[in-house]
């Protein structure tokens, strides 16, 4: 396959104005639909859209699926018989992994963003030896892109930390101690037969699936906190579009919600994932994290009633406000989404995360809804997405040499 050379960000390309980049998108959004639906979504002249399709037929993006008539109000079919458009079953795809301080998470995924089977994979000493964490997980990627038999548009990673949205460099992660890690660069020098390969923080990953496929869609400007277990991650998103500031904005699980509180692996004292991470909950260190089986059976403790975990689990819920708070009054949210651990936060103690959040004077203005993710394994559904972008905005991206 030509190499296709792409500039590394982690802001997701929005779809082109050219008609076949729009359908690509909503035949990728949808999984699938009519030509007569389609042509109506997108306002296209019938013309115009048969041009669409049959350029991304003849590209191996989509395929026409049987025809089928238009349901009426009430149910009946109406008109001409509608072809459907779907992803072709041997279209391209995109890899994609999760890095944590343990082991790795990796998935192929094809346009509609269906993935495959999600595979964990222990790395060797991932802290010591970076480069060999990321040589062992680009070698597991090209083996699921050889085995899936069909020609690959990109790669993408997330992984917890600073990660500079520019060209993928792990300025700090903490909980795997790396520092000024190139890891987009490592890989990509690994993996030279992917277009494009990108490592992102897993947070803004997480967002771009909610706002794209879950709890976000439709929001004006998303802000998104994130927590697997270990550490808190941010991620703000306007129309759809990441806010990187220089390349590290939105490190959420550092804003200091208890400046009298636990010192931070970052150095300040009293940070949020000190304050409300799995870890934080469990009373455990950096070198004993503890088990996230540990914190669900807390979370149902306090959700049954017990004293003692309704108030661990409360006092941690007022910290995740006061940081909410303090976001909001910066970017003026109109959606917050909260995933993973964060969300059982708002499941078994949602008034005391609101009580805090009425102390923003911007919160109390705009009212922003505040609600838990929808989507499942959020960090690698978002890099199916970021990965797909340069593709959905460019439909002749693989066809076109390098």
């Amino acid at each position: 396959m030509n190499k296709v050379v792409v500039q590394t960000t982690s802001a997701y390309p929005q779809p082109s104005e050219g008609a076949a980049a729009r359908l690509l998108d909503l035949v990728h959004r949808t999984g699938g639909l009519t030509r007569a639906e389609a042509t109506a979504r997108l306002d296209l002249p019938r013309s115009t859209a048969g041009e669409a399709v049959a350029e991304l037929v003849e590209l191996g993006l989509i395929e026409l699926g049987p025809a089928a008539r238009q349901a009426a109000g009430g149910g009946a079919v109406r008109g001409r018989p509608s072809p459907l458009l779907r992803p072709d079953p041997a279209g391209p795809v995109v890899v994609v992994g999760r890095l944590d301080s343990s082991e790795a998470e990796l998935s192929v995924a094809g346009l509609g963003g269906t993935a495959g089977p999600r595979r964990r994979i222990p790395l060797p000493s991932p802290g010591s030896d970076p480069r060999r964490a990321l040589s062992a997980l680009a070698a597991r990627m090209r083996q699921a892109v050889e085995e899936s038999g069909r020609p690959c548009a990109g790669a993408a990673v997330g992984l917890a930390g600073m990660v500079r949205a520019t060209d993928g460099l792990v300025h700090s992660a903490l909980h795997l101690n790396w520092t000024a890690v190139p890891a987009a660069e490592i890989l990509a020098a690994e993996l030279p037969e992917i277009p494009r390969v990108d490592v992102g923080k897993d947070a803004s990953f997480a967002a771009l699936a909610e706002h794209r496929r879950g709890a976000g869609r439709g929001a004006r400007t998303l802000l998104m906190l994130a927590c697997e277990h270990i550490g808190i991650g941010g991620a703000v998103l306007q129309q759809g579009v990441s806010f990187t500031g220089a390349g590290n904005a939105v490190e959420a699980g550092h804003v200091v919600v208890d400046p009298a509180g636990p010192r931070c692996p970052c150095g300040m004292r009293g940070c949020l994932e000190v304050s409300a991470d799995g870890r934080a909950l469990l009373g455990r260190t950096p070198a004993d994290p503890g088990d996230p089986a540990e914190v669900k059976e807390l979370f149902r403790r306090a959700a049954a009633g017990e004293p003692g975990a309704a108030e661990r689990i409360g006092a941690a819920a007022r910290c995740l406000g006061r940081a909410l708070a303090s976001l909001a009054n910066l970017f003026d949210p109109d959606r917050m989404v909260l995933s993973g651990v964060l969300g059982e936060y708002l499941r078994v103690a949602p008034g005391r995360i609101h009580e805090e959040l009425a102390a923003s004077v911007v919160a109390r203005a705009q009212d922003p809804a505040v609600v838990a993710g929808t989507v499942a394994g959020p960090v690698l559904s978002g890099a199916v997405e970021h990965a797909f972008g340069p593709l959905l905005a460019c439909p002749r991206l693989l066809a076109e040499p390098a």
